[in-house]
């Protein structure tokens, strides 16, 4: 007889190759992408394309509201049956945002010079950030199939690929990037509703389901909402407060940092749904797993600030060419974010939101993300990309500080670091 248990584990370790190896196409992907930019459409141009994706994300975000988390804790403990309201509370509650995204998306094009210079880049940069947030991969992930949310990405980064080298030219493209990115994700968003629309009937989606929804998601919101914002908001604010020039240079750096941050979330399509159902039945494996997790991960974040300390200097200019010499230095004080996060991915979505911690993640974040604001905007003004890079590693210190500290006062690092050998703690 074949064991569960055994037959289980194969089939995460399998997920988990399977997923790590798709998202190399992710970062051939960014590796052509990130240096044809550059190249392209020159620092300033890149400047624009950057502030348009940064209000894209935020849009994104907004209109997410935290949903994601708990879609995909909802799903991954639900019965098939109830997968079709599920789904129609999620697809409710972002209809209920999209609106709001739309009047505020045209708020701060308006109010940004750089995006009121380029209305509709900015037009389709908050279109690009709805259609995002309707993304099914919370749906995929929670019910232990990783590789359809891979598969769509990989769909999308194709589709992008071929439309992006086809159309931009110049330095004033910008509009064909986001109209790229914006065609790519509406027709993985059209496969993946496809995929899944004999599971998702009878569909009914109902106002007040919504609204149900986007109440108890506040409290995630406040704290992923406001983190990914913060992160979303670094470029857009920097474009009020500076020059399209340090814009560029500010985000060729970030969107580096960002693209080794992406590292790690693999690890947590993986990890995530198996921690939520362990942490119910069996805890010693559960911490056994996050712990699993952690070195994991904390490897990347050391590995990643040592190649942007030591490789820094030449890689920028390889990927980037002539103009970006600056964002080596901004690059290089970002990198301290790799260890940082790694930590605080695990203690936050790995521990306290299974555990039903959000409230204590939304004040901790919170302050962190109101202190490196604080400090944003003079730094922003005084030292332009430099100055957010600082402001963006301070609050980023700041939450591991107060996540660590937190975890230590609840017993929970206590629990992580023990070990248990045939019964025995060690």
């Amino acid at each position: 007889m074949t064991d569960p248990n055994h037959a289980d584990g194969k089939r995460s370790r399998a997920d988990f190759i399977f997923v790590y190896a798709a998202y190399t196409v992710r970062y051939l992907y960014l590796l052509l992408l990130i240096p044809f930019f550059g190249r392209v459409l020159g620092v300033e141009g890149y400047g624009v394309v950057l502030a348009a994706m940064s209000l894209m994300t935020i849009a994104w975000r907004f209109v997410e509201w935290g949903f994601t988390q708990v879609g995909m804790r909802d799903i991954a403990t639900a019965e098939p049956s109830r997968y079709a309201a599920l789904f129609g509370a999620q697809a409710m509650g972002r209809l209920l945002l999209s609106g709001l995204a739309l009047i505020g998306g045209a708020v701060a094009i308006g109010v940004s010079p750089i995006l009121s210079a380029h209305p509709l880049t900015g037009a389709m940069a908050v279109l690009l950030g709805i259609v995002s947030a309707f993304n099914l991969g919370w749906y995929f992930v929670g019910s232990s199939r990783p590789r359809s949310a891979v598969k769509l990405e990989v769909l999308g980064f194709v589709i992008t690929l071929a439309m992006v080298f086809s159309l931009v030219r110049q330095p004033g493209d910008s509009q064909w990037v986001m109209f790229s990115l914006l065609c790519s994700a509406a027709i993985a968003l059209a496969t993946a509703h496809w995929w899944i629309r004999n599971e998702v009937r009878p569909l009914h989606m109902a106002a007040a389901s919504g609204v149900a929804l986007i109440k108890s998601s506040s409290t995630i919101f406040l704290y992923t909402g406001s983190s990914a914002l913060l992160v979303a908001s670094s470029t857009y604010l920097l474009g009020l407060l500076s020059t399209p020039a340090e814009v560029g240079a500010f985000g060729a750096a970030e969107r580096l940092v960002a693209v080794g941050l992406s590292v790690m979330a693999p690890a947590g399509q993986i990890f995530v749904p198996k921690i939520m159902a362990l942490l119910a039945k069996d805890e010693a494996a559960a911490y056994a797993l996050i712990r699993k997790g952690l070195l994991l991960l904390f490897g990347i974040g050391v590995g990643g600030l040592a190649c942007s300390l030591v490789l820094g200097r030449w890689v920028v200019p390889l990927i980037f060419g002539p103009g970006f010499e600056h964002s080596v230095v901004i690059l290089q004080i970002m990198a301290l974010l790799f260890p940082l996060s790694a930590v605080t991915l695990v203690l936050s979505t790995y521990i306290l939101i299974p555990l039903h911690k959000e409230g204590l993640l939304a004040k901790v974040v919170l302050f962190g993300a109101a202190l490196s604001m604080a400090c944003a905007v003079p730094l922003g003004m005084a030292y332009g990309g430099l100055g957010m890079a600082i402001a963006r590693v301070g609050g980023e210190a700041i939450v591991f500080v107060c996540l660590t500290y937190s975890c230590w006062k609840m017993g929970i690092l206590s629990r992580l670091f023990t070990l248990e050998t045939n019964g025995l703690r060690t």
